[in-house]
């Protein structure tokens, strides 16, 4: 059985003032949700984070280089073609259980 599925999130030519839009958009949404999981792990579980720094860090050096690639779309007349799409596979968590067997 394949686990694995295919999402088309984005298609289309957009204006390089709407690709900023929806792009910086994903990428906003993408850091708040490790803003929120580092300060949950931090303060409340007392966790590492050091994932969600790494993966802050990354995500900030990207939304520096999607604006430029907007502003020198702009700056050129040029429209911004952006195809996205997301992978979704379900892989078994170690913690779960074996199903039991039925008698």
């Amino acid at each position: 059985m394949n686990t694995t599925q295919r999402y088309k999130l984005l298609e289309g030519t957009f204006s390089p003032d709407e690709a900023r839009q929806v792009l910086l958009s994903l990428v906003k949404s993408k850091i708040d949700f490790h803003n929120l999981e580092k300060l949950s792990n931090e303060e409340r579980f007392g966790r590492d984070v050091a994932h969600s720094e790494r993966r802050l860090v990354e995500l900030r050096e990207l939304r520096e280089t999607l604006r430029t690639v907007c502003q020198s779309a702009a700056d050129t007349g040029s429209r911004v073609q952006v195809n996205g799409w997301i992978e979704i596979a379900l892989i078994p968590s170690p913690e779960a259980e074996p199903p039991t067997p039925a008698i």
